[in-house]
């Protein structure tokens, strides 16, 4: 696992946390359309980036 230092925890979490709202942004723009792989590739990351957010903040 690695180890994160206390002080750059914020702006990780900052950083993921913009990266979300582009995701989302883009995930909008395919809303109501079919599940293609443009789509399930966004759907993924942002689970990925959920996930990652999830692990920093208990760490």
């Amino acid at each position: 696992m690695i180890q994160i230092e206390s002080s750059y925890k914020p702006l990780l979490l900052e950083a993921l946390e913009e990266m979300m709202y582009k995701l989302s942004l883009e995930l909008s723009n395919l809303k109501g359309g079919p599940m293609d792989k443009q789509r399930k590739l966004l759907t993924d990351k942002q689970a990925k980036i959920e996930k990652l957010q999830h692990i920093i903040s208990i760490a």
